[in-house]
């Protein structure tokens, strides 16, 4: 690996990549449109009809909803699609949470199965003309799944196997990898952190507003995990998460609605960071990045 950049081998040594896999039955089917009847030409329009109450699938979709925002919040995007960047510090706590919401998923699922017979009786009297029978998987348990793996970050050249061409070019593709996660990791981190400055500062300024314990909840969480996702030793975003963590500690959401002068002292304290923050990214790239939680 001497080949490749002192960045990108810091960085391998730092995490690894997860996939999550979370599949759950579609419930939909397209009407054919020879069963439709509309007033409009027929490449205009595609109907669709749910094979069950949409309702029942809900709790399950609940749970891959959770999984996939914690699975984001606790990593940072990398430049191919399915996989996120998980330090090693984090491998531990975001394992035994996959492994809860897991349990969780399977236990909604078996409790899906178990009604599933009903629901395509009730379906059959809501869709009249348009029950199908054949639209019904025999075995709907295999249309679930809760699943994640890890996949540890690899350059080019560890193996013998490429002949000098092939690895030069597959070399160049691994670095410019690399770069393009190295510079999203920066803004993801910048954006999110921004974002939610600038929320509690717009919640806690003017007039007393209302808030959800979760706007405290959500910055406090990212002040714990910043150092391990701060892979790039982003130092002057350093600087301004430690004045953060000085202004928040000790902070709970009841000092804040129970203390006109004291909220007020922390939307002040939390507007000078966000003038920091906004100066720091006037220059950074525009990039398409996920939301702060």
């Amino acid at each position: 690996m001497s080949d490749i950049s002192e960045e990108s081998e810091s960085i391998l040594k730092q995490g690894c990549l997860v996939h999550l896999e979370c599949s759950i039955w579609g419930m939909r089917k397209k009407i054919p449109k020879s069963q439709v009847t509309v007033d409009a030409s027929p490449e205009y329009f595609n109907a669709v009809k749910y094979l069950i109450d949409p309702q029942q699938i809900k709790p399950i979709e609940q749970i891959r909803g959770a999984a996939r925002n914690y699975l984001t919040n606790k990593s940072l995007p990398f430049p191919v699609t399915g996989l996120v960047f998980v330090p090693k510090d984090m491998i531990g706590i975001i394992d035994e949470r996959l492994e809860v919401l897991s349990a969780e998923f399977t236990e909604k699922t078996g409790v899906f199965i178990s009604h599933y017979n009903a629901f395509i009786e009730s379906a059959q009297e809501k869709l009249n003309g348009l029950f199908n029978p054949v639209d019904y998987p025999n075995d709907i348990s295999g249309r679930f799944g809760f699943r994640w793996k890890y996949i540890t970050l690899g350059a080019p050249g560890q193996s013998q196997l490429l002949s000098a061409e092939v690895y030069e070019r597959e070399k160049r593709k691994f670095e410019q990898t690399m770069f393009e996660f190295r510079e999203t990791a920066v803004d993801t981190l910048r954006f999110s952190f921004s974002e939610m400055v600038e929320r509690i500062t717009e919640r806690l300024s003017g007039k007393k507003k209302v808030f959800r314990d979760s706007l405290i909840g959500n910055i406090q969480e990212f002040l714990a995990d910043f150092d391990a996702l701060n892979i790039t030793d982003d130092t002057e975003l350093s600087a301004q998460v430690k004045r953060c963590k000085a202004i928040m500690s000790g902070v709970n959401p009841d000092m804040l609605r129970g203390n006109d002068a004291f909220r007020s002292g922390i939307a002040a304290s939390m507007a000078s960071v966000q003038t920091s923050l906004n100066s720091m990214m006037v220059n950074r790239p525009k990039r398409k990045l996920r939301p702060a939680a």
